[in-house]
């Protein structure tokens, strides 16, 4: 089984990568392969609404969404993981996001359902409830995609330099379980 880790934040040193480094560990116990993309190393540009796409998937934008495409293609499961800015996720997974238009076809079936989804999502405030507009964009994004999300950790308080808590780990080690 292949995943792939779409890292939305910016820090690759932050409150996200330590819980992208649990999932990592605990699926390679499980035997999967993984690749990272970190997404504010690509160049993504916004979807221009064209609709270009819906024909065979391909976007006329040629940037480095062609090869988040081709391992979200790939993959089994897709992992977002993001920090919360501003009560949504970060910019850099919401071009991915939005890029996604492309895995639709012209009737507006899904090209990709039936791949797991997981979330992985860190945020400073300790009120769960500034998470949850994230998490309906991605409810609406795995719903039309006909992805099959499998869960989601969630970690209030974070503060940059903090190692993140045991117990969000074992979350985490919970959801790959989940996975089989």
């Amino acid at each position: 089984m292949k995943a792939v880790i779409l890292f939305g934040s910016p820090r690759k040193k932050g409150n996200t990568i330590q819980l992208v480094q649990a999932l990592t560990d605990a699926l390679i116990k499980k035997g999967y392969s993984f690749h990272i993309l970190y997404l504010n190393d690509l160049n993504i540009r916004p979807c221009q609404g064209c609709y270009a796409c819906l024909k065979d998937g391909s976007c006329k934008i040629n940037d480095d969404m062609k090869k988040v495409r081709k391992y979200i293609m790939e993959s089994d499961i897709i992992v977002y993981a993001t920090p919360i800015y501003w009560f949504g996720p970060s910019a850099q997974l919401k071009l991915a996001i939005d890029r996604s238009i492309a895995f639709m076809d012209s009737d507006y079936n899904s090209r990709i359902a039936g791949k797991k989804a997981i979330t992985l999502i860190t945020f400073a405030d300790n009120n769960a409830d500034t998470c949850q507009p994230t998490k309906d964009i991605f409810k609406k994004t795995f719903d039309l995609l006909k992805l099959n999300y499998k869960g989601g950790v969630e970690v209030p308080g974070c503060i940059d330099g903090e190692e993140i808590k045991e117990s969000y780990k074992k979350k985490i080690n919970k959801l790959a379980d989940a996975l089989l």
